[in-house]
């Protein structure tokens, strides 16, 4: 739940999970969470600077 709120990363999520990354991942996925949060508005400030 923490992963999915941005307020840890991955590999700190997996740890306290006791799972190493990958396994981690499969987790999110079996379970239907996204694997990467996109914050919009930061994409769209990266497009703009190309």
């Amino acid at each position: 739940m923490r992963y999915s709120r941005t307020e840890i990363s991955q590999g700190r999520a997996a740890q306290i999970a006791g799972l190493n990354r990958k396994e981690f991942l499969e987790a999110l996925a079996r379970e239907k969470v996204d694997v990467f949060v996109v914050d919009f508005d930061d994409l769209k400030r990266e497009l703009e600077r190309a």
